[in-house]
């Protein structure tokens, strides 16, 4: 019997994670770390916790990489042990050239880390005449399959060279990147979808034949989303087969209030949009259907959640995080009537089925906290999406992009999302921190 297709239906339950950007820490008492703290003690607060799976730092978790900077994640973390965790280096993390002080932090928080993968790398050259020392090097990479989504975390700087004063010099290194190739392979086999977590965008790889080969490796595999820091703003950039995001900076952030992505991949759709930290509960994201600007391509009714039943309905699945149950979730279709939205015991996603005409622009899912007092904003979200109205006449794939694995096909503003789309960061046009 042959492997079932992944996209053929949603799974019972979507992966969900929950994004905290590069936090740059440095002082205690400064606001990024304040920050922080109020961060996590509201994910702490998310009932019940099993609404989402893990929570993911990019990287970049220290200004300069001393022990005691991580002394304050460390610390900050310690506060909320069962909160599922999963973390890799960025560039600032070994901006002296050593990443001692990061390996004991990661080393400290024990089971809550998978064990770091060893390889041996060639280093800098030295000596007269020239040689190249071969050393172990600790890849902070890791496979995990969950929720039905292949999950890969990829170090891009452990095998590199930069540092501060040099510059960055993000690398893979030859192991790491036939172990990737060998994950990827294997997931697209067993038709698997896939979501690979790394610092930056594979065209940011020092080495151009690296950047093309990832990139298009990504392509190949059909990789459904690459979870990214780095740029220090919120930016999504689809290709019609992978969802490249990455989610605002805490620590040195120009890009408006702090707060965290929520990500889901429910069957075929994948969704993505910014929680503000200074928005009141509840936070709603649909996890399916999917908006038209995030879709796979080629767009059919399976691959975009648009499926009708014999009815002639849409299912609309949304993930709802509060500290509290809402009084009521509903959904319409554009000024439509609401639909009360019901979530089963044990389950994720608030269900409903809409009736579906073809013609609708918009679907709205709006969630209602048991504190609102009747009127203004606070206690109140919704989420929209505009559907895929029209299915590809054509089943080919859309060609690979000339340089696949960058921004090139970014989003320039979608408010909704949280995506303001002036690419304000030290990466693009943002402060020289």
């Amino acid at each position: 019997m042959s492997a079932p297709d992944h996209q053929a239906v949603p799974a019972r339950e979507p992966l969900v994670f929950l994004h905290v950007g590069d936090l740059h820490l440095q002082d205690p008492d400064a606001q990024n770390a304040r920050d922080l703290a109020a961060i996590l003690d509201q994910i702490a607060a998310i009932a019940p916790q099993d609404l989402f799976d893990f929570v993911y730092l990019p990287g970049d978790l220290a200004e300069n990489g001393f022990a005691a900077e991580y002394r304050i994640l460390k610390d900050a973390l310690d506060r909320h042990p069962h909160l599922p965790l999963r973390l890799i280096p960025g560039d600032h993390d070994r901006q002296h050239g050593r990443m001692d002080a990061f390996h004991a932090f990661a080393a400290s928080l024990g089971a809550r880390l998978p064990e770091p993968i060893t390889w041996e790398l060639e280093q800098p050259p030295s000596g007269c005449p020239e040689t190249w020392p071969v050393l172990p090097i600790s890849h902070y990479c890791a496979a995990a399959d969950i929720q039905g989504v292949r999950c890969l975390f990829v170090d891009m700087v452990s095998p590199g060279f930069g540092r501060k004063g040099i510059g960055l010099d993000f690398r893979l290194g030859g192991c790491q990147t036939q172990w990737l190739s060998d994950q990827l392979t294997d997931a697209a086999d067993k038709k698997i979808p896939c979501a690979v977590f790394m610092h930056a965008y594979p065209d940011d790889l020092r080495e151009p034949d690296d950047r093309l080969d990832i990139g298009g490796l990504f392509w190949a595999t059909r990789v459904r989303l690459v979870e990214m820091g780095h740029t220090h703003y919120n930016e999504l950039a689809p290709d019609g087969r992978t969802l490249y995001a990455a989610a605002r900076s805490v620590g040195q952030n120009e890009d408006g209030s702090v707060g965290y992505a929520v990500a889901a991949i429910d069957g075929p759709v994948t969704s993505w949009r910014f929680r503000a930290l200074d928005r009141t509960a509840p936070f709603v994201l649909i996890t399916s259907p999917a908006d038209r600007r995030v879709a796979t391509l080629p767009t059919t009714d399976v691959t975009c959640g648009m499926a009708l039943d014999a009815d002639g309905r849409i299912a609309v699945r949304a993930v709802v995080l509060s500290d509290a149950p809402p009084r009521y979730v509903h959904c319409r279709v554009d000024t439509g009537p609401w639909i009360l939205m019901h979530r089963a015991e044990g389950a994720r996603c608030y269900e409903a089925s809409l009736s579906w005409d073809g013609g609708g622009r918009s679907i709205q899912v709006e969630a209602v906290h048991e504190c609102w007092p009747g009127h203004g904003p606070d206690y109140v979200d919704t989420d929209v999406i505009e559907p895929v109205i029209a299915v590809s006449d054509n089943a080919a794939a859309p060609p690979m992009p000339e340089k696949p694995g960058g921004d090139a096909g970014r989003i320039q503003s979608w408010v909704r999302k949280g995506i303001r789309g002036d690419q304000l960061g030290p990466n693009r046009y943002g402060r020289k921190w």
